[in-house]
């Protein structure tokens, strides 16, 4: 088909709604953190995503409301990349999820920074957002460690952690002077550091025996 002014026109591609919706998402997500979010504008990201505006606007009524919902989608396929595999030993079950979240935020580098280090992060709705994704962060450890009860010297430890995991990243993708697998076993040990102050007194973490 030629379009008007002579140039070919792509057919679109027939998609359910869910399908489409992800498309969508997926191009904000490869816009999002490129530049200022308020220097973005919705016929940009219809471009990425090969459709027309309205068809966007269809989905997405404001520019806001996609902005939010690619978020919360960027935060459920990265908490999904990570879920820790049961099938595996517990030490190789943690490499493996620590793994998926480097190779996560690597190819998601620009997004990832927008949303944690960015300014973007002190919209009250994208905080609730990361906020949910740290504390599931801290359910798996305490899980991990099997600390049915977490006391508040344990959850600080463990968001502590979290914090430790998001500013190794940070500083990971700004100044990538070590390799991926390195920076996972940085990560890997220092979480190990903490099995002393996180194991419940007098009882002791066989780590050798769960690995």
């Amino acid at each position: 088909m030629v379009s008007s002014g002579g140039c070919v026109a792509v057919p679109r591609r027939r998609l359910s709604i869910e399908d489409r919706r992800e498309e969508l998402l997926r191009a904000c997500l490869d816009v999002l953190g490129s530049r200022p979010w308020a220097d973005v504008s919705m016929a940009e990201i219809a471009d990425a995503a090969g459709v027309s505006k309205p068809l966007l606007y269809h989905y997405f009524a404001t520019k806001s409301a996609l902005y939010l919902a690619t978020v919360e989608w960027a935060a459920d396929e990265l908490r999904a990349a990570t879920r820790p595999d049961p099938s595996l030993p517990p030490s190789r079950r943690i490499r493996v999820a620590l793994d998926a979240h480097l190779d996560w935020i690597d190819t998601h580098a620009l997004a990832y920074r927008a949303v944690i280090q960015g300014g973007i992060s002190s919209d009250e709705d994208v905080h609730v957002i990361v906020e949910r994704s740290r504390a599931e962060v801290v359910d798996r450890l305490a899980e991990f460690y099997e600390l049915k009860h977490l006391t508040a010297e344990q959850r600080i430890m463990c968001r502590g952690w979290v914090g430790f995991l998001e500013a190794a990243s940070l500083d990971w993708l700004t100044t990538p002077t070590i390799p991926k697998h390195q920076l996972a076993q940085l990560l890997q040990t220092s979480l190990e550091s903490l099995i002393p102050f996180l194991r419940p007194s007098g009882e002791k973490y066989d780590r050798s025996a769960r690995s």
